[in-house]
C-alpha cells in the first residue's frame, strides 16, 4: 500500500458509471413504476409512453455520466477531499478523525468483475457521507486502511479480510451455518414479513386490474354465487397460506440478507461479512462504538439466541435509535459477553446498583391495556359476547403487563449503565456514562404530585430513557451522569 498513490485527484473505476445508472434507474423506477405499468397496459397510450420511457433512460444515462465525470477524490496528509458537481460545484473536506466507519460493499455485478463499492460514515452526517460506486476491490481495501488508520494498527490492506483473518483468528467471533440461518429466519418478524408479501401481491395485481376484472365478468353467473357462498369455507386455508408465506419470507431473506455471515474482532476493530447477493464488509472501530442494543422475542429466547445492534455516533441523534448501526444476528450470550468485553471493558456486572419503576407504572400499563375494550365494545353492542370476552381480556392484559413491569430494570456499575425493557420482545441497551452528551429531567402533571420522574440519556447514536422512577433516585442519576461526563479524562470516544 502506498499512500502517494491517493495523492493526486482521480476518478472511480470506468464501471462506477454503471453503478450510477442501476442506481439512479432503480430510484425512478421505485418512485413511477405503477404509473409506468398502468400506461403499459393502455394501447392507445403505450406507443407515447414507450417514448417518454426512452427520453427517461436517455436522462438517466446522463446524470449517471455527470455524476461520474465530475467526482474526483485524494488524500491529504489528514483528510480526504472530494470534488463532485457540475453546474454547483462542490468541495468536501473530511479529516480523517472524524470518519466513524468505512464499510465495503459488493453487488452481484461487483463480484463477477473484482470491484467494490465504499460507503464513509462519519459522525456528522444523517447517513452515509460518501458512496463510491466502483472500485478496484485492492485499491478500496488500501483506501479504507488509510482512512481508518489501519495500516498503524497492523492490518494489512493488500490481503483480501477473509485471508487476514484466517491469519490473525483461525476461530471467528461467530458463524451462521445453515441450521442457525434456518433458527434466526424462523425467528423474525412473520407478520411484518407476511405484510409485506400480501402488499406485494396486491401491488402488482392492481396494475392488472382491468384484465382480471373482465375475466370475473365473463365467469357464469351460478360460479359467482359459488364464491359467494364458499368464501367462508376459504378462511382457514387462507390463514394457512398466508402464515405459510410469511415463515417462507423470513427464512429466505434471512438467507439472502445473512448469508456466509462471519463476525470477528481483530485487535481494535469488529469485522462483520455478510451477504449473498450484495456481500457487505464492514470494520468498526470498537473505541468509537456509543450504544449496545439487543433485541430478541420469546422464542428467540427459547432458542439462547438474540439480535444485536451496534450503534455509532450520528449528527442529529437527539431521539430514537439513529445512530449508525451494524446489526449481528443469532447472538449467543457467550458471544455478546466477549462483545461487551471488548467495547467496554470496564463494564462489572457483579458490582452494580438497581433501580426498578415504581408501581404506578405497572397499573398505568394495565389500565392503557383496557382501552382496546372500549371499540370492542362498540362492536359487538356490549352483547351477551362482549360479556364473556371480556373478563379474558382483562385476566390476560393483567399477566402479561406484570411481565412486562417485571422485566424493566436500570443496572449500573458506575461506569456503565444497562436498561432493560419488554416480556414477549425485550430489549436491552448498554452504554457508557462519559459517553453521553446530555442528560434531561422530565415530569409531567401525572408523576409530578406522585413523586415520580423520567431521566433521559443523550448520545451521539440516540436516547434511551428511564422512566417513572423516584424523584430521589431521579435526580441522583442526573447529577451523577453530570459528574462522570464532566470529569472524565480522554477522549470521549
Amino acid at each position: 500500500m502506498n499512500p502517494e498513490s491517493f495523492a493526486d485527484p482521480q476518478r472511480q473505476h470506468p464501471m462506477g458509471l454503471a453503478g450510477y445508472f442501476v442506481k439512479n434507474l432503480y430510484g425512478l423506477v421505485k418512485s413511477f413504476w405503477p404509473i409506468a405499468a398502468g400506461l403499459a397496459l393502455s394501447s392507445e397510450v403505450f406507443n407515447y409512453a414507450s417514448w417518454v420511457g426512452l427520453g427517461l433512460l436517455l436522462l438517466v444515462g446522463v446524470s449517471a455520466f455527470i455524476e461520474y465525470r465530475y467526482f474526483k477524490f485524494h488524500l491529504t496528509k489528514e483528510a480526504l477531499v472530494v470534488h463532485s458537481g457540475w453546474i454547483q460545484k462542490e468541495r468536501m473536506v473530511i479529516p480523517f478523525e472524524r470518519i466513524q466507519a468505512v464499510h465495503l460493499h459488493q453487488s452481484a455485478w461487483h463480484q463477477a468483475l473484482g470491484l467494490c463499492g465504499l460507503k464513509v460514515d462519519t459522525a456528522g452526517s444523517g447517513g452515509s457521507e460518501l458512496d463510491f460506486a466502483a472500485l478496484n476491490k485492492q485499491e478500496a481495501l488500501d483506501l479504507r486502511a488509510l482512512l481508518t488508520g489501519g495500516a498503524r494498527e497492523g492490518v494489512n490492506p493488500e490481503q483480501p479480510l477473509a485471508e487476514s483473518v484466517e491469519q490473525e483468528e483461525p476461530e471467528p467471533l461467530m458463524q451462521l451455518d445453515t441450521r442457525k440461518l434456518f433458527k434466526v429466519g424462523l425467528t423474525q418478524n412473520h407478520l411484518r414479513n407476511g405484510l409485506i408479501a400480501v402488499g406485494a401481491f396486491f401491488t402488482v395485481l392492481e396494475p392488472l386490474e382491468r384484465w382480471w376484472g373482465t375475466w370475473i365478468e365473463s365467469l357464469p353467473e351460478w360460479t359467482l354465487l359459488l364464491f359467494a357462498f364458499a368464501w367462508v369455507l376459504l378462511i382457514i386455508p387462507a390463514i394457512i397460506l398466508f402464515v405459510f408465506l410469511a415463515v417462507l419470507v423470513s427464512v429466505v431473506s434471512a438467507f439472502i440478507k445473512y448469508y456466509r455471515f462471519r463476525a470477528d474482532i481483530q485487535g481494535a476493530d469488529l469485522s462483520i461479512e455478510s451477504g449473498l447477493f450484495r456481500r457487505n464488509e464492514f470494520r468498526i472501530p470498537l473505541s468509537k462504538v456509543q450504544l449496545l442494543d439487543w433485541k430478541s422475542t420469546w422464542l428467540r429466547r427459547k432458542l439462547s439466541l438474540e439480535t444485536l445492534q451496534i450503534h455509532q455516533a450520528r449528527a442529529q441523534a437527539s431521539g430514537g435509535s439513529q445512530g449508525l448501526g451494524i446489526t449481528i444476528p443469532g447472538l449467543e450470550i457467550e458471544q455478546s459477553n466477549l462483545i461487551i468485553q471488548s467495547v467496554f471493558p470496564k463494564w462489572n456486572p457483579s458490582v452494580v446498583e438497581h433501580f426498578r419503576p415504581d408501581s404506578y407504572f405497572r397499573y398505568r400499563l394495565f389500565l392503557f391495556a383496557l382501552l382496546p375494550l372500549l371499540p370492542i365494545g362498540l362492536v359487538l353492542g356490549m352483547g351477551w359476547l362482549f360479556w364473556i370476552f371480556a373478563p379474558f381480556w382483562v385476566a390476560f392484559r393483567w399477566v402479561t403487563t406484570q411481565r412486562k413491569f417485571e422485566g424493566y430494570r436500570v443496572t449500573t456499575d458506575g461506569v456503565g449503565v444497562m436498561i432493560e425493557s419488554g416480556w414477549w420482545f425485550k430489549r436491552r441497551t448498554l452504554l457508557q456514562w462519559h459517553q453521553l452528551q446530555r442528560v434531561s429531567f422530565h415530569q409531567n402533571r401525572m408523576i409530578e404530585p406522585r413523586g415520580l420522574a423520567h431521566i433521559v440519556l443523550h448520545s451521539a447514536a440516540g436516547s434511551r430513557s428511564i422512566r417513572f422512577v423516584k424523584e430521589t433516585d431521579a435526580r441522583r442519576i442526573m447529577d451523577f451522569a453530570a459528574y462522570r461526563i464532566e470529569s472524565h479524562v480522554g477522549s470521549w470516544m
